[in-house]
């Protein structure tokens, strides 16, 4: 009975771990089919703006709460190269071929925010958004904020290129265990 008492000690915390780690990987599984989906409609220029398109995406990824107030989010960004013609369109005052900022790094051209915004924020920056969610000509141009990050790391591009990137967050209170689980958060990411 003391054998069996003292085995349960490194037991227990084996199979609630395997449980939590089997669950969150079924959950990161199911999210980047998910992240992949939106992914490919973001791609082919879907509107996420419109109600409709929006439904669609919480249809897709039912049962993660992908509300306003719920445990999901998901985050769509445009990121394309900075290139000479747009240091000249964000720099419309001074002389065309005038050098700017971000020219040859790669910047948000438009990050769209579907559910809760307080899960989580890209790995690749916050960008200095406008009203309709783009980032302007001249802080595509001139303002670091604008740039994404690290992307380069992921997927390198080339002149006149857009990558369409869908990340998704997911809080999972439910699979947190304190001190063996590890944070509470899923993420997925696709790139297209």
């Amino acid at each position: 009975m003391v054998e069996f008492t003292i085995s349960l000690l490194v037991l227990i915390p084996l199979l609630l771990g395997a449980f939590v780690f089997g669950f969150k990987l079924v959950r990161s599984l199911q999210m980047e089919q998910i992240v992949r989906d939106v992914g490919h409609m973001y791609a082919r220029n879907v509107d996420f703006r419109s109600a409709g398109s929006v439904q669609v995406a919480q249809q897709l990824a039912s049962g993660y709460d992908l509300t306003s107030s719920g445990t999901s989010e998901l985050i769509l960004s445009q990121i394309s190269v900075v290139q000479q013609a747009d240091c000249d369109a964000g720099n419309p005052t001074l002389p065309s071929g005038t050098h700017c900022t971000n020219l040859n790094y790669p910047v948000y051209v438009e990050e769209l925010i579907l559910g809760n915004s307080g899960d989580g924020t890209s790995n690749f920056g916050c960008p200095p958004l406008q009203g309709d969610s783009t980032v302007s000509a001249a802080n595509r141009a001139n303002n670091t904020l604008a740039r994404a990050s690290g992307f380069s790391s992921v997927l390198t591009l080339q002149a006149n290129e857009t990558a369409y990137v869908v990340e998704m967050f997911n809080l999972t209170p439910e699979f947190n265990i304190a001190g063996f689980s590890g944070a509470p958060l899923i993420y997925a990411r696709s790139v297209f």
